[in-house]
């Protein structure tokens, strides 16, 4: 299952949709229109209540009329009318980003994250003033349908809800500024964080670690490693660090950096202005425009 976050412009608000070959579907009014249970239940169309919280209820059955070719005109939102949202609840979600880790570390390490800048598909995405050096980072990224402390892997894999494509900007010139003086890395990341479009049901997706990589900057594209390539799994990483902080229902964690899945990494720089789509298998593709944000008034009076 394919299940999209938007805001609707003729009403302005924000709802749920399925997606399915390319096109995208309200599912309130999937609801009305096959006259299911759920048509009428309060906070249908809200991403955590329908999502996270009932798990998906009824969006199975609405997609498998989808799939046996049963689509509505009038429940198909057209081009135009929406803005992607990213694939969760913003005001609810703790965003955690995992590794990257050396081959020889011992052990998963983690950052919280700024869940208040996490920006969905298609975004344009301003950078610090001052920047001369923007970069993006392919991630993967999971939905948390359940709490979790101190996990089991097993129990970790069942409490996701689903997978989307991350993209972790960076700011290069800040982040080696801040290394150098021994200081967090945080300004260099926590201005924004793409996620999107689609969350994608493991169901649907099966092992996570085989899945292919694309990354297209403007017209140049390369293939990237499969998502398998890091010093630990997803599920061993949740289970590791849930026995140090409690993670809970809606939770966004970053799976860390694919290898190879910046411009950095490949002897590349990224331009203001560039198309930057980075593609997960099977899950789809994530584009975002770096821009030069504008200039900050000055934080203190001299």
């Amino acid at each position: 299952m394919r299940i999209a976050h938007v805001f609707q412009l003729t009403t302005s608000t924000p709802i749920v949709a399925l997606e399915r070959d390319g096109a995208l579907y309200d599912v309130a009014e999937l609801e009305r229109h096959f006259a299911t249970k759920l048509a009428d239940l309060p906070g249908v169309s809200d991403f955590h209540t329908r999502v996270v919280a009932l798990r998906c209820a009824g969006l199975h059955a609405l997609d498998e009329r989808l799939l046996s070719g049963d689509r509505p005109g009038s429940a198909e939102l057209q081009p135009g009318t929406f803005l992607w949202l990213p694939p969760c609840a913003t005001d609810r979600a703790a965003y955690v980003q995992l590794g990257p880790y050396a081959h020889d570390a011992e052990r998963p390490w983690y950052r919280f994250g700024n869940s208040r800048a996490l920006l969905g598909h298609a975004a344009t995405i301003p950078f610090p003033a001052l920047e001369d050096e923007p970069d993006y980072e392919l991630n993967l990224a999971a939905l948390l349908c359940e709490d979790l402390r101190r996990a089991t892997p097993e129990e970790a894999e069942r409490a996701i809800a689903g997978y989307t494509v991350l993209n972790d900007w960076t700011a290069r010139g800040l982040e080696a500024r801040a290394q150098a003086r021994g200081r967090p890395t945080s300004e260099a990341k926590d201005f924004a964080t793409q996620l999107g479009p689609v969350l994608v049901t493991p169901d649907e997706l099966g092992p996570v670690e085989v899945l292919r990589t694309r990354i297209r900057v403007d017209a140049e594209a390369r293939v990237g490693p499969r998502l398998g390539e890091w010093t630990f799994s997803l599920t061993e990483s949740l289970a590791c660090i849930s026995a140090q902080i409690e993670l809970r229902a809606g939770d966004v964690i970053g799976a860390g950096r694919v290898l190879g899945g910046s411009a950095g990494s490949a002897g590349q720089r990224v331009l203001y202005g560039a198309s930057v789509e980075l593609m997960i298998e099977r899950i789809g593709w994530l584009a975002g425009r770096p821009v030069r944000g504008p200039e900050p008034p000055p934080w203190r009076r001299r």
